[in-house]
């Protein structure tokens, strides 16, 4: 009997060590697991990575524990691929994309609303917010860059832009040619030269018959004056200057690395030149978007990258890309002009510019177009005066909005239009599917974080756990079979 107390006793002292043992160790081993875990964030646009390469390593300098996987499309098929995406559930945690855009994401809920979150938009100018909120004035997104048009011109041929639509057609006639767009969004800055506005201060559609009318019967002289070409075929119109045909061009943002590339520094760029009053371009507002079918803690993360890439400091880093056209949406941003000549006058542009607000279906960029291209043609082909064409677009854009089918949606030529320009589509056509460096930059950072000295401990003493559980439940067995044997003699 006292033999089988003292090896209950004895059994007893090692199942407590081994208890004890095992606690410990499975306590070391959830310590492990609990460290701050690797975030990763996925960012869908159309910009290259080498454009926003500064700002993601700029925002991993500060926040080391997040990677960020941005992966680059051309217009082609992005945006319809996105909304496939993000309508299944998939797709990035962020994505930009330009204002015109937002209306059908925000009307089939794939984007977030961002209202509840509060943001601080006090850093942004105030008429890149307005393309952005819908009929509730929620915000759906957060201002990225501008999109505008401003005054390409050649200094080869002149070093004096004019600054007055007068002042074009006496230089065309000298033989300084210029190249317009005839496209409704494209050429819309000469109504504002005419004293006329599409929107007032409070975002209300007030364009009048009569400054589109003078703006109208403006394009239809000009086009008899000597070196003066105007064509809605912007390919020819890119080409005719990117050649040194004509001296200027009223450019996109997004086409002024293309014809850097063909002028080198002979490019320049000045405002629009003004009439009546100043000229003043569409402006389209490149939002950062949040899939709204995230996780809540990678929506929270998207919002923290977005607002730190729009900072002063980091907007002002990206003007110094290379070859990287983008306006800065922060008013603080301050550009020397003698070290950045073209980003200063963009920013010069986007003081004379007005965005189109999206609360408003009837006004809305696809509608404008839709209309107003077709009048504009008829005018420039003799088949309407340009008072009967004023009055017409005026009649047709203030009709309520019915199930009218409208399929062209951008104000700006499209991705395919720009390869064209640049005679190389392959060069710059965007894939819709994964790509495999999207696929080798998830294997790298699954690699890096292999290498990281915890992971490794965590690895370790998982693995001792595993095989002391083993061990112990043997032990545990052994032990206790030899009591229940002994107690039983």
């Amino acid at each position: 009997m006292i033999k089988a107390i003292c090896s209950y006793v004895s059994a007893r002292s090692s199942l407590a060590f081994l208890l004890i043992a095992l606690t410990l160790l499975l306590s070391a081993c959830g310590a492990g697991a609990t460290m701050p875990r690797r975030q990763t964030l996925t960012v869908w646009s159309p910009y290259a990575d080498q454009d926003v390469e500064i700002l993601i390593k700029n925002y991993q300098a500060v926040h080391p524990d997040v990677d960020i996987i941005h992966t680059t499309h051309g217009l082609i098929n992005y945006f319809s691929f996105l909304k496939k995406r993000m309508a299944q559930g998939l797709g990035p945690d962020m994505a930009i994309v330009p204002d015109p855009v937002l209306p059908s994401m925000i009307e089939q809920e794939l984007i977030e609303d961002l209202e509840p979150y509060q943001l601080d938009t006090s850093n942004f100018y105030g008429k890149a917010l307005v393309s952005l909120r819908a009929e509730n004035q929620h915000l759906y997104g957060v201002p990225f860059g501008f999109e505008i048009m401003a005054l390409c011109y050649n200094r080869a041929q002149t070093t004096d832009p004019p600054t007055t639509l007068n002042t074009v057609l006496n230089q065309a006639s000298q033989g300084k040619g210029i190249a317009i767009d005839a496209g409704f969004l494209s050429s819309v800055w000469g109504i504002s030269a005419m004293s006329g506005a599409l929107f007032n201060s409070i975002d209300h559609f007030t364009l009048e018959e009569q400054p589109l009318s003078r703006w109208l019967s403006w394009l239809k002289n000009a086009q008899q004056t000597p070196n003066v070409y105007i064509d809605s075929r912007r390919e020819v119109l890119f080409d005719l200057f990117a050649a040194g045909n004509v001296a200027y061009f009223p450019c996109w943002t997004f086409e002024i690395s293309a014809l850097q590339k063909k002028l080198g520094n002979q490019l320049s760029i000045a405002v629009l030149p003004g009439e009546l009053d100043s000229a003043a371009p569409v402006l389209e507002t490149d939002a950062l978007v949040v899939n709204a079918y995230a996780r809540a803690d990678q929506k929270r993360l998207a919002l923290e990258f977005a607002m730190f890439i729009t900072r002063r400091e980091q907007q002002l880093a990206f003007q110094s890309v290379e070859n990287t056209f983008v306006v800065p949406t922060n008013p603080k941003v301050l550009v020397d002009r003698r070290l950045l000549e073209i980003q200063r006058s963009l920013i010069d542009q986007v003081q004379n510019s007005f965005p189109i607000p999206i609360a408003q279906a009837e006004y809305r960029t696809n509608r404008l177009i839709h209309y107003g291209d077709p009048i504009y043609a008829q005018v420039m082909q003799g088949d309407l005066s340009p008072t009967e064409g004023a009055r017409q677009f005026i009649d047709q854009i203030n009709q309520p909005v019915s199930d009218e089918v409208i399929e062209k949606s951008l104000s700006v030529p499209s991705e395919a239009e720009i390869n064209k320009l640049q005679g190389n589509i392959a060069q710059l056509q965007g894939n819709i599917t994964p790509r495999t460096d999207y696929l080798l930059q998830l294997g790298q950072i699954q690699l890096q974080t292999l290498r990281r000295p915890i992971i490794w401990l965590q690895v370790i003493l998982c693995t001792v756990v595993g095989v002391l559980i083993w061990w112990i439940a043997r032990r545990l067995n052994r032990l206790i079979s030899t009591f229940i044997q002994r107690f039983n003699d």
